[in-house]
């Protein structure tokens, strides 16, 4: 449905924005405020607002904000799909003159800073913009169009930038442009968009971005600078202030996820120039109204944990502060626990990290760039299942990853982009098999899958073309340990490959088509892997981590033994420190697990360094982006968070069989490192929440679980009823050479 078709749903509005062209970068630019008045007669049963804007809004009807959401409209390729929201105001409405207004931010849609990813000249770029429908009682009242007033000089936003900062003039604000009755005869009537846009009309599926949790300081600090806010944790969001300070004051902010000995904010290299040219990073700026004021961003969030404070005369200055932790308002569905301070640390940070980069897709991080990588989201789709209400988010991206596809096959290693990453390969563009096939394994859904065949047998054409003519694409095994440069690019691209078309032929199995032609394709490209990589004995002929286990995981090899044999003594001569990068991780210790050997996984998570170990000892409350990363790149990052799919797989035995999508049936199959006293957690799944414990005692273990009706359970070979039952094993012991 295109905006302005006949039967859209916006009832003929068109987009309207107060500018014919974007302006050019300026760190005085302000957001334009829309408004328009109107007569409610008739008695108001009940009332809906359409709104579509590509940059953001917030509406205001008579001075309220009609919903708590943040950052609507949803993130997307604005060519293809266009997300608009749908709200209830019937109690925001009342008989008699209403004034409906529109504040509008730049977002994704008009970023006009130079930067390495090239939003700047995006092909959908144009100034501020939106699209709205107000219906009353059923009929249409306002829509978006020329009668609509706009300013931009009335506006105290005078700069904003999703990714940089926001400036607020506090001396501009003036609550009255909400309100009935304001003089607005000097403002300028908007301007109609003449080309519709060509995105097609979806209204949004998945949860909104809130704010989910308030954050006192748990610090303030006075420095050389200024005053350093310390929040305790590492969030997404952005900061609270109620000051006072003389009129025309400017005050700083500037937010960080580290600070540096002397407390100065310490960036770790992610604003140089190569990402950001022009633009402030991670700043804000409030100009003082003489009297009291309260500033926090309406169109940027930040990542940080510290925010410095810069211009106040005295801390007193300083009446109420506080972060706001802010992400898609998505409900945790498991707890984990354990014996082992990093493995909870691990749990708890990723956690954290994951709803920090929840914002209408999965993000790297919510500091340098806020991008929908997908190899982030293909290495934690798993762990995103088992801990969130996640599936109405992946519904959404799937959206969008399907509409970035090109004619060719091909797709972005960021969803949503602006024509850039083509060149990543399939660590990236593996998601689009990855997030439906995930979607299916713990949910019993298939729609993912079966809607996605006609992009799956393109990408999978579109990959074997490139298989067959030796192309290397730009990532393989990357950010691991020496940055993992032994494991071959040709061995990560057919192993994707080899998955296509495996996740390929069970969609369409279950959509009830012929999967022949692709189960032919699969053993083909698999014999040839196996023949290329495994040598007379059955031993991959990589000898590292990230091979041996992606290929035992894969199950391509024609006897399991060897490999097993092969992965522990890779392990034991690699002194049982990670090596593996951010695709062999995926696999590596559930491989482990499959050897007999979860205490090496164990020792690899725990010990190795650097590694999570080396994060734990710096007091991280998050991921980071490199194991080895206290002076470089994010401190807020999901991709490595894959490992705590192996706390409920491997440590509390609750691991879905893809054979039994949705829980139907499992067999658990706890495994217990010696070094490691307890663990307990739950899931949530489609069927009822399984719970899950054991503890170590003098060479025994304890295990208990409850099992709820509708799951078809079994231990050891022993089918289980609904309800708690609890065994009692012998632990096993392993002599390593």
């Amino acid at each position: 449905m295109k905006p302005y078709d006949e039967n859209s749903v916006f009832s003929g509005g068109v987009y309207i924005k107060a500018q014919n062209e974007p302006s050019p970068y300026s760190l005085y630019d302000p957001l334009p405020i829309f408004r328009r008045e109107l007569l409610c007669e008739n008695g108001i049963r009940e009332a809906e607002i359409l709104i579509q804007s590509p940059g953001f809004a917030r509406v205001y009807i008579n001075g309220k904000d009609i919903t708590k959401d943040l950052f609507i409209s949803p993130v997307s390729d604005y060519r293809r799909i266009l997300w608009y929201n749908r709200y209830d105001v019937r109690d925001f409405l009342h008989q008699g003159k209403n004034t409906v207004a529109v504040l509008l931010g730049n977002g994704f849609f008009n970023e006009s800073f130079d930067s390495g990813w090239h939003y700047q000249t995006a092909e959908w770029r144009d100034a501020p913009q939106f699209l709205l429908c107000l219906r009353i009682n059923g009929e249409t009242a306002l829509v978006s169009d020329g009668s609509w007033r706009v300013n931009r000089e009335h506006s105290p936003i005078i700069y904003s930038h999703l990714r940089s900062g926001e400036y607020y003039d506090a001396r501009k604000r003036d609550d009255s442009v909400f309100l009935c009755g304001y003089d607005d005869s000097d403002w300028q009537f908007a301007i109609e968009r003449k080309d519709a846009p060509t995105g097609e009309l979806k209204e949004i599926c998945c949860q909104p971005v809130r704010e989910a949790e308030e954050i006192p300081p748990v610090a303030l600090t006075r420095t050389a600078e200024g005053y350093l806010a310390d929040f305790g944790v590492t969030v997404s969001g952005y900061m609270e202030i109620t000051l006072r300070a003389q009129r025309g004051d400017e005050i700083l902010f500037r937010y960080t996820e580290d600070v540096d000995e002397q407390l100065r904010p310490k960036y770790n290299q992610m604003d140089r120039p190569c990402f950001y040219n022009e633009s402030p990073f991670h700043l804000n700026k409030m100009i003082a109204s003489g009297g009291t004021d309260t500033f926090k961003p309406l169109f940027c969030y930040h990542g940080f944990r510290y925010v410095l404070i810069e211009g106040l005369r005295d801390e007193a200055q300083i009446l109420d502060i506080k972060a706001y932790f802010t992400h898609q308002d998505v409900e945790r569905r498991s707890e984990f626990s354990s014996g082992n301070d990093v493995l909870n640390y691990i749990y708890r940070a990723g956690i954290r990290s994951s709803y920090s980069n929840m914002f209408w897709c999965m993000t790297d991080c919510p500091t340098r760039e806020k991008l929908g990588w997908a190899n982030d989201a293909q290495a934690t789709a798993e762990q995103l299942l088992i801990n969130f209400d996640i599936v109405p988010l992946f519904e959404k991206w799937f959206e969008d990853i399907k509409s970035s596809m090109r004619e060719d096959g091909s797709l972005p290693g960021i969803i949503p982009s602006p024509d850039w990453g083509f060149h990543s390969g399939p660590v990236c563009d593996g998601l689009l098999y990855e997030l439906p096939y995930k979607v299916y394994v713990y949910t019993g859904k298939t729609d993912m899958l079966t809607e996605g065949i006609p992009y799956f047998e393109r990408y999978a054409d579109f990959l074997q073309q490139k298989a067959e003519s030796g192309h290397e694409f730009w990532l393989a095994d990357w950010m691991g340990h020496g940055n993992s440069e032994r494991i071959p690019n040709p061995f990560v691209r057919d192993f994707y490959l080899i998955k296509a078309f495996t996740v390929t032929a069970l969609a369409r199995r279950l959509a009830g088509l012929s999967d022949a032609a692709w189960e032919e394709k699969r053993t083909r490209f698999a014999e040839r892997f196996m023949n290329t990589y495994l040598d007379e004995k059955g031993f991959c002929t990589v000898r590292e981590q990230s091979a041996i286990a992606m290929m035992l995981e894969a199950g391509l090899f024609r006897e399991e033994k060897p490999l097993c044999e092969e992965l522990v003594q890779t392990v034991l001569r690699d002194g049982c420190k990670l090596t593996s990068g951010m695709v062999g991780v995926q696999y590596l210790y559930s491989a482990l697990s499959r050897s007999g050997r979860a205490d090496l996984a164990f020792r690899l998570i725990t010990e190795s360094e650097p590694g999570f170990k080396t994060w734990f000892s710096h007091g991280a409350t998050t991921l980071w982006e490199s194991w080895d990363g206290a002076d470089k790149g994010s401190h807020n990052h999901h991709m490595f968070s894959c490992v705590i799919a192996w706390f409920y797989k491997s440590l509390l035995g609750i691991c879905p069989d893809p054979a039994y999508p949705g829980f139907e049936k499992i067999e658990l199959c706890p495994h217990v490192p010696g070094e490691l006293p307890f663990v307990r957690g739950s899931m949530q799944t489609v069927r009822g929440t399984l719970e899950a414990e054991w503890r170590a005692d003098s060479g025994r273990f304890v295990y208990t679980v409850k099992i709820p009706e509708g799951i078809r359970a079994s231990y050891r070979g022993e089918a289980l009823s609904a309800g708690t039952h609890i065994f009692t094993v012998e632990e096993e012991t392993h002599e390593d050479t």
